[in-house]
């Protein structure tokens, strides 16, 4: 019941994060940057949203083989996360070329934005496994 409910909850906030940040990215280029903008804008959204996907998943995955699996699983994701991000910048740096600063500077607000999102969430859900597991205890 709490794997569903956490879950449910962070699939919710993350998509409110993922239309809010895209909207207002969406906008600031179109407004104020136009010239700036690049095709590629919509890929980075859905490259973070399924990103997020992937990481509750695995946390769904740590939290049925035991709660002490959970922090080194989210520190292979956060890795994991980093990599593939490195590895797409890089490729659009050197194949796509087309507006590489914005496209940067976008990857990089999505993902200090995911980052905070997720680090957040995750820290607040092993806290209250945290405090569920000393209640349990003290019974």
């Amino acid at each position: 019941m709490f794997l569903l409910k956490a879950k449910k909850v962070f699939i919710k906030k993350m998509t409110i994060l993922t239309l809010v940040l895209s909207v207002v990215i969406g906008l600031v280029y179109h407004l104020f940057i136009p010239d700036r903008y690049f095709p590629w804008f919509p890929a980075i959204p859905v490259f973070f949203y399924l990103f997020g996907l992937f990481y509750i998943n695995m946390f769904s995955l740590a939290y049925r083989l035991g709660e002490d699996k959970m922090i080194p699983l989210f520190l292979v994701s956060k890795g994991t996360k980093f990599l593939v991000s490195v590895l797409i910048v890089a490729i659009y740096c050197f194949a796509v070329r087309h507006e590489v600063l914005p496209f940067v500077a976008t990857f990089l607000v999505f993902y200090v934005s995911f980052l905070i999102f997720e680090t957040v969430y995750f820290t607040n859900i092993e806290l209250r496994l945290k405090k569920k597991k000393k209640l349990k205890q003290k019974q």
